[in-house]
């Protein structure tokens, strides 16, 4: 099967698990990034594709960057307080991207940020890395 008619068959599969990763980590994940995000998960061979879909529609500092807490609202913040208890990690940590190849696509990411009580926590791989900045 070539890959044209795999994607082709695979796509509706691949809108749905964008369309669940943007439900599942609000309303600050655009469809778009959602899609580079999956994209990448399931297929990191398609990453030339993400970086031409990138480079068309650059939307910020590339990497994976870190809100502020502290500007969410109280229900925002119980939703994530909820799923960390529940998964440990932001659905994009879940996906279990390596932060190289979504830098190296050119790709905004805006993820979580943890909680003041668990920021202590953090093993090394879910830390902010340098390049990484919190964005508000």
């Amino acid at each position: 099967m070539n890959v044209r008619t795999r994607r082709w068959l695979l796509a509706p599969w691949r809108q749905l698990r964008t369309r669940r990763l943007m439900h599942r980590h609000g309303h600050a994940l655009p469809y778009d990034t959602a899609w580079a995000l999956i994209t990448l998960h399931a297929t990191p061979d398609e990453a030339a594709v993400v970086r031409i879909w990138v480079h068309e529609n650059s939307g910020g500092p590339p990497g994976i960057h870190y809100d502020n807490w502290q500007e969410l609202s109280h229900d925002e913040q119980q939703r994530r307080r909820t799923w960390l208890q529940r998964h440990g990690r932001s659905p994009i940590q879940l996906l279990d991207l390596e932060s190289s190849l979504v830098l190296s696509t050119g790709l905004h990411v805006l993820d979580w940020s943890l909680p003041p009580e668990r920021s202590a926590q953090w093993t090394p791989a879910s830390q902010p890395r340098s390049d990484d900045t919190p964005q508000s």
